[in-house]
């Protein structure tokens, strides 16, 4: 079975996500049609797959990104060694696992063998049926500014949610500013949408917003590019990212924002920045902003049931 699943992996070569137009559409269809006003509740930030493929197949350089020194599913993919590793290690919880009823290997059960494999790490994205619940609770049909657009999921979250006006969005990185771009150019003709490749702490928007919403950098954890725009190559220090990247951009939100306009902060602590959450909130006090709530936002489930969750603070502008 090992060498059956190897032999067609190298076959197919590497399993990018790749939709026919058909297929995305259905997908951004099935987003709008889903109960947008229930993902936010009681203060928890529910998440579904819905959107996720879509999102990820305009950002293919995504499986080589590094996130600390985990390594890639590129890395599996490129280890005929590891590869067989991978695909023992999902065919030891069943067959099924890599290989469907039907006898044939999808892509979705591939890409799980890869990425699941031990030592390997994904960068994340940010959930669309997430962002959309969150625009549906503060957007107010309004002018909204994503400071780290990241892999296009508040993009498409936007989009998808009835209660966003007009999305702006800055992000340093070369590909996925490439992305960002297709997506605008498939989808919004009659959405209106404004992108930079810039850095957060270097752009104000023109015109003033109703909401700042975004999961920023995590100072270093998540390597996008070796750019010289990237937060962490600019400011490599914990003490020197918060002040020239942290505070700017938060400085910026202030400069932005309509009076008592929201800005919400996805950000949790890590092993290189482990005051991160704390630092966040006290730089925002000190910039003219009042923590309003945390939010809770749902990631991986765990194995004796729940959830792990990761903070969204919401800030007031004072």
């Amino acid at each position: 079975m090992i060498d059956k699943v190897f032999t067609y992996c190298r076959q197919r070569g590497f399993p990018h996500y790749d939709l026919p137009m058909e297929k995305k559409l259905r997908e951004l269809n099935n987003l709008k049609k889903f109960d947008l006003d229930s993902i936010v509740q009681n203060g928890i930030v529910r998440q579904t797959l819905h959107g996720m493929g879509l999102a990820w197949s305009y950002f293919p350089h995504h499986w080589e990104i590094r996130t600390r020194k985990m390594k890639t599913a590129l890395d599996v993919f490129n280890n005929d060694e590891l590869l067989k590793k991978a695909i023992a290690s999902r065919i030891k919880w069943g067959t099924e696992k890599i290989v469907g009823k039907n006898g044939e290997i999808s892509d979705a059960n591939y890409r799980k063998a890869l990425r699941t494999y031990s030592g390997v790490q994904r960068v994340s994205n940010f959930r669309p049926s997430a962002a959309s619940g969150i625009y549906r609770k503060y957007a107010k049909n309004g002018v909204v500014w994503d400071m780290s657009c990241g892999f296009g999921g508040r993009l498409i979250g936007a989009l998808a949610s009835g209660n966003v006006k007009k999305y702006i969005g800055t992000d340093p990185s070369t590909p996925t500013m490439q992305g960002l771009l297709k997506i605008k150019e498939d989808f919004c003709q009659d959405f209106e949408v404004e992108l930079h490749q810039i850095g957060s702490e270097n752009f104000v928007p023109n015109e003033p917003v109703d909401l700042c919403f975004t999961s920023p950098p995590y100072f270093d954890t998540e390597r996008y590019t070796d750019e010289a725009t990237q937060s962490y190559v600019a400011y490599d220090t914990n003490e020197s990212w918060n002040e020239n990247f942290l505070r700017k951009t938060i400085q910026n939100c202030h400069k932005a924002l309509k009076d008592n306009g929201f800005m919400l902060i996805n950000i949790a602590n890590v092993v290189t920045h482990k005051t991160l959450e704390d630092d966040t909130v006290r730089i925002a006090g000190e910039e003219k902003f009042e923590l309003v709530e945390v939010l809770k936002m749902q990631l991986s489930s765990i194995t004796k049931g729940g959830f792990k969750y990761e903070p969204i603070f919401v800030f007031k502008k004072i």
